[in-house]
């Protein structure tokens, strides 16, 4: 069969979130792309295209290698300047495919930013030919040639556009047959164009190629603005050596005509360096000592034990809300960089992001990366490099954060962990509690969840002794926690209140606006009303796909919350066409607009997933809130955890035992979680 002159055989899982397509396939390693080993992304031919694949094994060539009458094919090309996946993101998937009941590569798409980090399109371009090539006698396929000699490499929609240009139009509507034509006899020949989703960003630096001293500067006393740069650099350079970037000497008012006058000249050195986009790059903040609690000192003892001992070992840091986990999560993360590993951070929020990054940049300033969803890939792309260069050690982030390709990870901790959240609702549906538990397994990592009402399975295992339990009794400073009032409102309607907002709530607000002080409301329904019914059959208009309920937004669109389907408002009833539609329930819209005409006074504003679409719209409501712009934070479940402002002295929570319906085996553990931990963001 031949096979003696190839060394190398690699097995391949191709990047495509197919079920079908779950097995890895094997392909020939060429003599140019020997350093393959395992981890590495490559480009690959499967089904008469070129693909990403991942290489998780690389094995020498054996007569007993292959069975079967057929050739291999060969990979194309890589994606990366290195290995993209570590040994140990390979185990995590492996264990995760079994776990989950999925396909190795499709865990491994999680691993990457975006998951699918190439785009391969095909392309062709001319070879030499001449006149003893019989094809290009014939006209239609010598225009095809001719069209994409012209352009040097062209795709089949470019090839077209150009035929059309031309009034070749005959000639275009025949184009694929013409084209595989052309391949056959070597007119042509396939080329793949890699369009990478994550970009690299580069700015112009300029490096001083030797020295500035006062003996060159003497050499240009005829030069004046030459000599006002040199001047510049000369007091700024250290070890006789500075790169400033092109902005830099802009503000200097050093035109670019001095700047290459100094770089022909052999002075300079022009670079091109590659930049990292960070979102999160301005958020710095100082710290101000804080002297722990006995029980944050005991909890940060016990941490730093395991973490030292290198082995994996699980914590829950139960802790009342207000009671410094936060402190106790950085403390830990200070002893894991101490020893050179690395910290993953996750909050169950995108809303928590940026309170736990300013908390952290305050210790940790330029050793943090941020990841999650709402962030470009090429953000995410450069926050992963700068990880894999050692350039960062502390990776925060919602759930996704928790597949950075990371080595050496330390500590992972989970803040929030009973949050539901961190259950991935498409697939592969991993809960990240138990990816983080595995993960900590296998980098030999403390694993740290924190929570003011813990999951029942985690605080079982905690009473069973399979995890160390660290207790924060106590708020800092011994601060109250909240007094609780529950409202029967069945009461309210027998004295003919109608409203939403109860009258002793009403009370509150009026009496915590007097003061000076704010105010956090939480109604976990968006939109202004949960469903849409006609008064005349009943029907209730549902969502084509899932049957749910549609939700009635106020911009007059109904929505469906689990598909994101938008559907316009009907005037009359689908099923019987009569006009009686209804409107019933209540979301946060309806919660603000009645919050206005009841407390006219109050400064309102809602934080949902309509309000927060932006990269930093959930940050942005909290500092604006935070600041005292506003008296009133109203909105979902992300109003209810973490947020930490100290002029918040009430909260108020609508339709409290609502979710208590859900038919959902853990609604009366969400009910008891989230009621618990809205009450907490009070006195602070």
């Amino acid at each position: 069969m031949g096979w003696t002159d190839i060394v190398l055989l690699a097995d391949v899982y191709i990047n495509i979130p197919i079920k079908s397509i779950s097995q890895a396939y094997t392909y020939i390693v060429p003599t140019r792309l020997s350093f393959l080993t395992v981890g590495w992304r490559v480009i690959v031919p499967f089904g008469g295209r070129s693909i990403e694949g991942f290489i998780v094994s690389v094995r020498n060539m054996d007569e007993g290698s292959i069975k079967g009458d057929f050739k291999l094919k060969e990979i194309k090309d890589t994606l990366d300047e290195e290995a993209w996946f570590t040994p140990e993101v390979i185990k995590a998937a492996r264990w995760m495919a079994d776990f989950y009941l999925c396909s190795v590569g499709e865990m491994m798409r999680l691993f990457i930013p975006g998951k699918g980090g190439a785009h391969i399109q095909l392309a062709y371009e001319a070879m030499a030919a001449d006149d003893s090539n019989v094809l290009l006698q014939v006209e239609a396929y010598r225009r095809v040639y001719e069209a994409v000699q012209v352009s040097g490499i062209a795709k089949k929609r470019e090839i077209k556009e150009q035929l059309i240009a031309d009034d070749h139009a005959e000639v275009a509507e025949g184009l694929d047959n013409i084209l595989e034509k052309l391949l056959q006899y070597g007119a042509l020949k396939r080329v793949y164009d890699v369009d990478n989703k994550a970009k690299a960003a580069y700015e112009t630096v300029y490096v001083t190629a030797r020295p500035v001293t006062e003996e060159l500067l003497a050499n240009f006393s005829r030069k004046p603005a030459q000599k006002k740069a040199l001047s510049f650099i000369l007091a700024h350079q250290k070890d006789n050596e500075l790169i400033l970037t092109a902005d830099v000497f802009k503000q200097q008012k050093v035109s670019p005509a001095v700047l290459k006058a100094l770089t022909d000249n052999g002075i300079l050195r022009k670079e091109q360096r590659r930049i990292y986009r960070d979102s999160y790059a301005l958020s710095e903040q100082s710290h101000q000592d804080v002297e722990l609690t006995t029980e944050q000192q005991q909890a940060v003892e016990g941490l730093a034990q395991a973490i030292c001992a290198k082995e994996y070992k699980e914590f829950l840091l139960y802790g009342v809300t207000g009671s410094g986990k936060t402190q106790v999560y950085i403390e830990a993360a200070q002893r894991a960089r101490q020893l050179g590993r690395r910290v993953v951070v996750l909050v169950p929020e995108i809303a928590l992001t940026g309170q736990v990054v300013q908390a952290f940049k305050s210790y940790f300033a330029h050793d943090i990366i941020v990841i999650h969803s709402r962030l470009s890939i090429n953000e995410r792309n450069d926050a992963v490099l700068r990880v894999r260069r050692g350039e960062a050690g502390i990776i925060i982030g919602a759930r996704s954060a928790l597949f950075t390709p990371a080595d050496n990870i330390g500590l992972i901790i989970m803040d929030e962990e009973q949050d539901n959240s961190y259950k991935q609702d498409e697939s592969p549906r991993y809960h990240a509690r138990v990816v983080a538990q595995e993960l900590a397994r296998i980098y030999g990592s403390t694993l740290l969840l924190g929570s003011a009402t813990p999951s029942l399975e985690t605080y079982h295992k905690a009473q069973m002794g399979q995890c160390t339990m660290l207790r924060l009794s106590n708020r800092i400073g011994n601060k109250p926690l909240p007094q609780v009032t529950c409202v029967d409102m069945r009461q309210e309607l027998k004295k003919g209140r109608r409203n939403i907002i109860s009258h002793p709530l009403r009370l509150l607000i009026e009496d915590t606006i007097s003061k000076g002080e704010q105010m956090i409301i939480m109604l976990n329904r968006r939109g202004f009303a949960t469903f849409v019914m006609c008064r005349s059959c009943g029907e209730v208009i549902r969502c084509p796909q899932c049957t749910m309920p549609l939700v009635y937004h106020k911009d007059k669109r109904l929505m469906c919350h689990h598909c994101d389907i938008r559907v316009p408002v009907p005037d009359v009833c689908p099923k019987c066409e009569s006009r009686y539609i209804k409107y019933f329930g209540s979301g946060t819209e309806k919660l603000e607009q009645e919050l206005r005409s009841l407390v006219p006074q109050a400064r309102v504003i809602r934080m949902d997933r309509d309000t927060t679409t932006g990269k930093f719209g959930h940050t942005n409501i909290i500092n604006r809130f935070r600041s005292r712009e506003f008296d009133i934070l109203l909105g979902t479940q992300m109003v209810a955890k973490g947020h930490d402002i100290p002029n918040v002295t009430a909260v108020g929570i609508i339709s409290a035992d609502s979710a208590l319906n859900m038919p959902d085996f853990r609604a009366a553990e969400r009910v008891f979680m989230l009621i618990p931990q809205t009450a907490g963001r009070a006195g602070r």
